[in-house]
């Protein structure tokens, strides 16, 4: 078991190398990147999908920012404007006179809520949300930047 564990993480490091690397090239033409590094790159993919299942689970941060993303292009149709927060709540969508959505997006087998999202998901839950309208004045902006200039 030991053996697979160091084995699993070497893969992983792997792959966290060749990712950072077709970063690194990617603004390059295909024509530049290394045919070494395509081949290294084609060979992980045919890796068994067992295997690419652990090593997807130690780079889960980087699954979950791409599954924000992919759900924000989807979000676009259902909403007629989307306010990106990524944190404590992923979203904001307003679908206008119908509803206001807090939007938290999780990838992955077992999704949980991190103790902050619960507290939140609470107060919405239960009705502790409110609409704030703070008003300054033209006479304070004045004072406030002849202050700090």
């Amino acid at each position: 078991m030991e053996n697979i564990n160091w084995w699993v993480i070497g893969i992983t490091l792997l792959l966290l190398i060749i990712a950072y690397l077709i970063g690194r090239l990617h603004s390059k033409k295909p024509s530049d990147i290394p045919s070494d590094l395509i081949n290294l790159y084609k060979g992980v993919q045919d890796l068994p999908a067992r295997v690419l299942q652990t090593i997807q689970g130690s780079i889960n941060p980087q699954k979950g920012k791409m599954a924000e993303l992919l759900i924000y292009a989807e979000l676009r149709y259902d909403y007629d404007r989307i306010i990106p927060l990524g944190w404590p709540i992923d979203f904001i969508g307003i679908k206008n006179n119908d509803r206001i959505d807090f939007i938290e997006v999780k990838s992955g087998v077992t999704p949980n809520l991190t103790d902050e999202e619960k507290h939140i998901k609470n107060l919405i839950v239960t009705g502790r949300v409110n609409f704030r309208l703070i008003k300054v004045s033209e006479e304070e902006i004045s004072k406030f930047v002849s202050a700090h200039l």
